[in-house]
């Protein structure tokens, strides 16, 4: 008896310890992520932030895959192509579907973008789930989000309290700070929301009275930033996420609900406070930004996009059509153009066209499916993997609603963090296969196969990975050249797409 105890603890020991080993090979990935993502003005610029931010994010797709698939499984009952499938349809679909504009320069380079992001991130997943990891990692993500989120929060307070000394009064202008334009503040905000109660309700912190300060300080400043910049796709996202994890898994939800509750009140208080009350009392005009129904300029642009889609139905205009074909609609003549239209799935049914959406829909289709299988563990199993599935679950419907109004899968801060939070969730998510073979420690040839596969696929992913970068080498150069022809325009406003200017370089450049 006092054997078979030891055994036991041994097996659970060392169990205990490689999960928290390959954690710890995760968390330098989720620390880079976060900070360039957040803390890009305190990095040294090479080329630019946005295009910094590009080519970090295209990096790390490109090498996590690479790295997770050179790490043998130790369950062999989650398998890659099984769980995956979905997705590499739509990593085929984008590389497929850009074949029509085969002739036109830099052609490789968005689809890449698109191809790889869909290949990355089950590959994450199903590497966090096959090293039996998967609460760990979503635990120590959570709280590394919560860290970051905080130094961001008090620092916003920091600007807020210069702001009110100099006699600033427009705030939207200083907060959020560190990022091009407030929305793709909110990008991350729509992601980073929902995971906020998880440090109070998962954790071995959770308990601890000044952690639950400090998250509740940042979950209520974030909020308050989320009302003052009245970042409505985040609010109309979010209110979404909430009601389809609702739907989906009932009462199992309440606990994760009433602390979101808790936190929006929090950040209704604080705007009552810093956004109304103080500046009231300091400022002779008060400029607080208000809530409307309309759609920001965004109706010509969305069908601009839907004609587009069906010029050559259902395959696309091609890569980068938006950016170089004539106008088709009387509106967007008028309009004020952007270097997309503000809603992903137009723009991939634009250029891709609805072929692309279709398998786009065939993945949420199936994640929808593994979720209602899941319902039951939500309710029944043990609370903290039943939030984790919850926020994990309403992150992702956020941000997938949220890209229905601007583009949440093409600004690279936000794909970086979609590509970790679709990671985390796709472990959760995974299924197993029942009568796969359990590979044991020592044993020789059990999944041997599977991983010579796996190491092909790795380092064909390599390959094609670095060819990928070099092609955005030479996409970023043609744009340097081009740089001067802008600059000397009149009115030139910045049209944000894969580079921070969405028309360069020209075509023909």
């Amino acid at each position: 008896m006092i054997k078979e105890k030891r055994d036991a603890i041994g097996v659970f020991a060392e169990s205990g310890c490689s999960r928290l080993f390959h954690v710890g090979l995760l968390i330098p990935v989720f620390i880079c992520v976060i900070f360039v993502s957040l803390f890009s003005d305190f990095l040294p610029v090479w080329l630019g932030s946005y295009a910094d931010q590009r080519f970090f994010q295209a990096a790390l797709l490109v090498l996590v895959t690479f790295f997770v698939l050179l790490v043998p499984a130790r369950d062999g009952q989650i398998n890659l192509y099984l769980n995956g499938w979905p997705a590499f349809l739509v990593t085929a679909g984008f590389l497929v579907l850009a074949l029509p504009a085969s002739a036109s320069d830099y052609r490789w380079v968005e689809p890449g973008l698109f191809g790889f992001f869909f290949l990355a991130f089950p590959v994450l997943g199903w590497g966090i789930r096959a090293q039996q990891c998967t609460e760990e990692a979503a635990q120590a993500f959570v709280f590394l989000i919560v860290v970051g989120c905080f130094f961001y929060a008090a620092m916003s307070l920091t600007m807020y309290g210069f702001a009110i000394t100099d006699d600033f009064s427009k705030l939207v202008d200083v907060i959020p700070w560190g990022f091009v334009n407030m929305r793709y503040w909110s990008h991350l905000a729509t992601w980073f929301i929902p995971l906020f109660p998880l440090a109070l309700l998962c954790g071995p912190l959770r308990n601890q009275k000044l952690w639950r300060a400090a998250v509740f300080l940042t979950a209520g400043v974030w909020w308050w930033v989320v009302l003052l910049t009245s970042s409505r796709g985040s609010m109309i996202s979010l209110f979404i996420a909430v009601l389809m994890v609702l739907v989906l898994f009932g009462r199992a939800v309440l606990p994760w609900l009433a602390l979101s509750l808790k936190f929006a009140l929090l950040g209704a208080v604080l705007w009552c406070v810093l956004s109304w009350a103080i500046p009231e009392l300091v400022f002779e005009k008060t400029v607080i930004r208000s809530l409307h129904a309309g759609t920001s300029g965004r109706l010509p642009l969305w069908i601009e996009a839907w004609q587009m889609s069906l010029q050559n139905f259902p395959w696309g205009m091609g890569s980068q059509s938006w950016l170089t074909h004539s106008s088709l609609s009387i509106e967007y003549m008028s309009a004020k153009t952007l270097g997309h239209p503000h809603n992903m799935y137009l723009f991939w049914a634009a250029e891709y066209g609805w072929a692309l959406v279709a398998l786009v829909a065939v993945l949420m289709a199936v994640a929808f499916k593994r979720l209602v299988s899941l319902r039951e563990i939500a309710e029944s199993g043990s609370q903290q993997h039943a939030m984790l599935i919850v926020a994990f679950t309403a992150s992702c419907l956020a941000g997938l609603s949220h890209a229905g109004v601007s583009a949440v899968f093409l600004v690279p801060a936000s794909m970086a963090v979609a590509f970790l939070v679709l990671g985390i969730f796709w472990a959760l998510v995974s299924e197993s296969r029942p009568d796969a073979p359990v590979p044991e420690v020592g044993s020789n040839g059990v999944a041997s196969s599977r991983v010579r596969s796996h190491l092909v696929i790795a380092f064909l992913v390599l390959v094609l990975g670095v060819g990928w970068l070099q092609e955005i080498w030479r996409y970023h150069q043609a744009m340097e050249e081009d740089l001067i022809i802008y600059a000397e325009s009149s009115n030139a406003p910045l049209l944000p797409r894969f580079w921070l200017h969405g028309y360069f370089p020209r075509p023909g450049s």
